[in-house]
């Protein structure tokens, strides 16, 4: 295993962490990105009969939620080829 000395000079706290660059840049980005997120609402010219009026809701709620997940990145995918998503679904 590889040992790397860090002077005291670059140590100014009393503690010090090392995180992967990756790891740094996906902290930096859920930092930057944290916004509300407003709930999908469909346009007031769009008009619902009033049977349909509770999938409609349903339909708003669902949408607002996948918005939720893509922001906080809880999805998986894209997928190279449908054995490739298959094989990931039969898991």
């Amino acid at each position: 295993m590889p040992t790397i000395t860090i002077s005291q000079a670059l140590i100014k706290e009393k503690e010090l962490i090392l995180i992967p660059r990756r790891e740094y840049d996906k902290l930096l980005k859920k930092q930057t990105t944290k916004r509300e997120t407003k709930v999908v609402k469909r346009s007031a010219s769009f008009r619902v009969p009033q049977k349909h009026a509770k999938f409609y809701e349903k339909l708003d709620k669902e949408l607002t939620k996948s918005v939720m997940d893509y922001e906080r990145e809880k999805f998986v995918g894209p997928f190279s080829s449908v054995k490739e998503m298959r094989r990931f679904l039969e898991k």
